[in-house]
């Protein structure tokens, strides 16, 4: 046992001390102790319950290098040496009052969580159906999309856009006249990327997406039809014409897609009631015994 051995023996002494362990704890009886030093015991059941509740990493490195072991069980009989101290409080000792309320907290949370842990979940798949129906819009709602291809003319911010946004303007109103898109994105475009697909973002853009300049995302959104174009609209890029190239209706996704979300909320909103109805519980009854004169005077100084 870690007692019987002097805190001066070297690493040799302390290997096999460690090793005095390993035997007994695989094979002691579930109500034996299998580590001791001065006040602090742990029993064999003790240590298996908390080699269970032992972070994956940490049990298994224990289990494979005899330092690691070590370094846990001397944790172990830390924590039960300092809570043995903790004991020796009593009310005379000025920090006896903090102990206590910290000691009334734990003990609080515990026999909440406990209560609570009786309140059985009900079965929520109607009332989340019904949730789909009621909130479709927050759960369910798949915005309107758009794809599209511009002429970017561009010009970093800062110098006067007068001339530029005239040629945009020239440009603009040949198209709108038959003039070919593409041809003009090949000889005019300053995007580089959009350029080698015929002037095409390649993506579908939703209203406001924070992937597109807000500028072009407004401009994309007041055409009213496919192949239609935008005004001359400016950007921190410079001056686009914008094509709207196709439209995706908004709509809703099934309920099955969006089920996970609803029963997510409608659990917490449960769990929110039940923690009020288990608080409630533990509330004053009427068998309650309350000293009405004691109250005032210790409530007058106050007043």
């Amino acid at each position: 046992m870690l007692k019987q051995i002097p805190g001066t023996l070297g690493a040799f002494c302390l290997a096999l001390l460690i090793s005095s362990l390993v035997t007994p704890l695989a094979a002691a009886a579930d109500d034996e102790v299998v580590i001791s030093d001065g006040p602090a015991t742990i029993t064999h059941d003790e240590l298996a319950e908390i080699l269970a509740s032992t972070p994956d990493k940490i049990r298994n490195a224990a289990a494979r290098d005899r330092g690691d072991r070590f370094a846990l069980i001397n944790e172990l009989v830390i924590n039960r040496k300092l809570v043995a101290e903790a004991e020796k409080v009593g009310a005379d000792d000025p920090g006896y009052r903090d102990l206590q309320s910290r000691l009334d907290k734990v003990k609080r949370e515990f026999a909440f969580k406990r209560a609570l842990a009786n309140y059985e979940l009900p079965d929520l798949e109607a009332l989340a159906k019904e949730r789909y129906k009621t909130h479709k819009d927050e759960y369910a709602t798949i915005p309107e999309t758009r794809a599209s291809s511009h002429i970017l003319l561009a010009q970093a911010p800062g110098p006067d856009r007068t001339e530029l946004r005239e040629k945009a303007q020239r440009l603009l109103e040949e198209l709108r006249a038959g003039a070919d898109f593409e041809d003009y994105v090949e000889e005019y475009s300053g995007d580089p990327g959009s350029s080698k697909r015929g002037g095409s973002l390649d993506r579908w853009i939703r209203f406001g997406d924070p992937g597109i300049t807000p500028p072009y995302s407004e401009a994309l959104f007041a055409i009213d039809e496919v192949g239609g174009y935008s005004e001359v609209t400016d950007s921190q890029f410079g001056v686009h014409i914008i094509r709207l190239d196709g439209i995706r209706e908004s709509g809703y996704k099934p309920y099955e897609e969006v089920r996970g979300a609803i029963m997510e909320d409608l659990i917490a909103e449960h769990r929110k009631l039940a923690s009020k109805a288990v608080s409630a519980s533990f509330g004053i009854t009427d068998d309650a015994f309350v000293d009405g004169d004691a109250l005032e005077e210790l409530f007058a100084p106050y007043q």
